[in-house]
């Protein structure tokens, strides 16, 4: 599969074999571009959150759904 429908079936940031289809919070944060704080809140948040899955303790974050959730939360 080529990165442009590997980009188009998980989404819309293309993803090189070795990246997860979930990943810890502190590494979808350096993938987003944001602080470990954010990516925390946005997987805690009551309504709305970033898709995860809860792993144990841990929360995984899909990495597909990160340019989405991200593109919402911004400001003009």
């Amino acid at each position: 599969m080529d990165d442009e429908t590997r980009a188009s079936a998980l989404g819309t940031m293309p993803q090189p074999p070795e990246v997860p289809l979930y990943v810890s919070i502190e590494r979808a944060a350096g993938l987003a571009g944001v602080s470990d704080a954010t990516m925390r809140a946005w997987a805690n948040a009551a309504v709305g959150a970033i898709p995860h899955i809860a792993s144990g303790k841990k929360k995984l974050i899909r990495v597909a759904a990160i340019p989405a959730y991200a593109a919402a939360r911004e400001e003009a």
